[in-house]
């Protein structure tokens, strides 16, 4: 289910040329590669892992069914990957914005995944890009292990957050 508003926030913030070319998902970790001609900067991942969150938050059931093939594309559903699909297709749907061809499992609503962390972003080969994003309780973790590191770092240069990088700054 993450995967899908993933796919949603970088299409949204990279533009709709955006499409799935591959993915590994486990419960709470997925990895997403994707076709894009270019480079993302730090803006543009806090701008597509803040549009997942929102989404998450809005809590909308996720919808399932069997459509066949034709009207599931006339329907805006967006197909993955160069598949060979049958007559009929499973259509997977979160909120007004997410319409995906799927057949894998899904949480019940959008609220139950928690929260999305990506963690890496990259060039995997030209025109191909992959992010590893965590999900759910191992994202709470994670964050709250990057707020332990930024203590620790704050105890080391004997400062606080807002004056942390000028001090760095001064220090480098």
């Amino acid at each position: 289910s993450a995967t899908h508003l993933l796919h949603l926030a970088l299409r949204d913030v990279l533009g709709q040329h955006v499409k799935q070319s591959g993915s590994r998902v486990s419960e709470q970790s997925l990895r997403f590669d994707f076709a894009h001609h270019g480079a993302i900067n730090a803006e543009q991942i806090e701008e597509i892992e803040a549009i997942v969150n929102r989404e998450i938050r809005h809590n909308s059931a996720v919808m399932t069914e069997l459509l066949p093939l034709e009207q599931a594309r006339r329907s805006g559903a967006i197909a993955l990957f160069d598949e060979k699909y049958g007559d009929f297709v499973r259509v997977v749907q979160m909120g007004p914005r997410s319409r995906e061809f799927c057949g894998g499992t899904h949480v019940s609503h959008t609220g139950d995944i928690g929260v999305v962390s990506i963690l890496t972003e990259g060039s995997i080969s030209s025109g191909v890009r992959r992010i590893e994003a965590v999900a759910g309780a191992r994202a709470s973790d994670y964050l709250a292990q990057q707020k332990r590191l930024l203590r620790e770092i704050l105890a080391v240069l004997n400062s606080n957050e807002r004056e942390a990088r000028e001090r760095v700054v001064r220090l480098v």
